[in-house]
């Protein structure tokens, strides 16, 4: 296989949600963002995201902040360092639902259930949120909902690029576990590979069996 190629790079996301929710009053605010409520198999993931600003209140000026993008737009080499920076130099959290709860309460509730674990988790409580897509975390939270934010947004840029990072690193020890169906590269999605690996061998535990292609496969 090639080297992972990047989208066509876009406008780099800017800081109009976070700066209007400071000039309210709101210091703390984190971007939270999911991966993985697409794939067949493995855990969703969510991170929780505060970019510390300036002392004078700003948006922080550091080289690697310029380099924020959608996780999608970046190469693996790319996520891995800012995912680095972001670890070093932020306040952050991460948590997962297992596939046995996505199965159990449906994926939208997973995914909301992961998002407000990491919100939870975060070092201290963030004065308000601001959330890919339309999703919303309770806990009577400040929070704006942002489609496509992690395009938009830089917290949520932030929070799209270690929840990668995190969830694929999780993906590639399954796969260690779990041979056979190409996890470390497939991360868990419906890839042809994948399809035929769960046609030939069945599921596994870490497979959603809410999903209709692993449905089929248990029918099999």
């Amino acid at each position: 296989m090639g080297a992972e190629q990047p989208r066509r790079p876009r406008t780099r996301p800017g800081w109009a949600v976070e700066r209007s929710f400071w000039r309210a009053g709101f210091a703390e605010v984190a971007g939270v963002d999911e991966v993985g409520r697409g794939p067949l198999a493995g855990p969703v993931v969510a991170a929780a995201v505060v970019i510390p600003r300036t002392p004078a209140g700003e948006a922080p000026r550091a080289k690697w902040i310029s380099l924020l993008r959608d996780s999608k737009e970046l190469t693996e080499t790319q996520r891995e360092m800012l995912s680095e920076r972001i670890r070093a130099e932020c306040s952050w959290a991460i948590a997962a639902v297992s596939p046995q709860v996505v199965d159990q309460i449906n994926i939208l509730r997973a995914t909301r259930l992961a998002m407000r674990r990491a919100v939870n988790a975060l070092p201290a409580r963030p004065d308000a949120l601001i959330i890919d897509g339309r999703e919303v975390v309770e806990g009577g939270f400040e929070q704006r909902s942002v489609i496509r934010g992690d395009a938009r947004c830089a917290s949520i840029a932030a929070a799209s690029i270690i929840a990668k990072v995190a969830r694929d690193s999780m993906m590639r020890d399954l796969d260690m576990t779990f041979p056979g169906y190409g996890l470390a590269e497939n991360k868990g999605y419906g890839t042809p590979e994948h399809l035929a690996a769960l046609s030939a061998m069945g599921y596994s535990s870490i497979h959603r069996l809410s999903f209709a292609p692993v449905r089929l496969a248990v029918r099999r």
